[in-house]
């Protein structure tokens, strides 16, 4: 057979029964977790991202992550989340949060409060429940639980008003009129 011959022959096409099914792409939304509250996996998630600075109030119907900083309070429905890089100078009221960076000011977490281990935080924490991890640096207070009742009053106890010494003389006897 020469180069130029017009009677070429083709190569048979090898058969091919296991071919893969036609793969989905995957939708980031399935594989990022759930920042989302309990009650609600649908909650949309707000970013501050590094290199960000916010000052001022913050609140949010849903979900929060922090890796920029903010100077002043973040109030939200949801979760807050603030990573390695974030830092909040400020409170922080919400239903959940995980802290991995940096938070002064007082924190009030309706149910779950995570401390990972780069977490800092200086200032008091009232929570339902506290996960700490090892390494975390707090300075604070912290109440966990239900919600503290109000503090009693202080009362001092009643001093009983004390009876002049009885006359002694110089015996040590009573010297006692009846």
């Amino acid at each position: 057979m020469s180069i130029f011959s017009s009677n070429k022959e083709t190569p048979p096409t090898p058969q091919i029964n296991n071919i893969p099914p036609r793969m989905e792409p995957v939708v980031a939304s399935s594989i990022l977790p759930t920042y989302g509250n309990s009650s609600s996996s649908s909650s949309p998630l707000t970013i501050i991202s590094e290199g960000t600075m916010l000052e001022g109030q913050i609140k949010i119907e849903g979900d929060i992550k922090i890796e920029g900083n903010i100077k002043g309070s973040v109030t939200s429905k949801g979760k807050v989340v603030i990573s390695n890089n974030g830092k909040v100078d400020g409170d922080i009221i919400c239903q959940n949060a995980e802290i991995s960076g940096y938070v002064t000011g007082k924190l009030k977490i309706a149910d779950i409060l995570f401390l990972k281990g780069s977490a800092i935080i200086d200032g008091d924490i009232n929570t339902g429940k506290l996960v700490i991890e090892n390494g975390v640096k707090f300075n604070g207070n912290c109440s966990m639980g239900a919600p503290a009742p109000a503090a009693a009053a202080y009362v001092a106890p009643k001093l009983e008003t004390l009876k002049p010494p009885m006359n002694t003389n110089s015996l040590g006897a009573s010297n006692v009129n009846a």
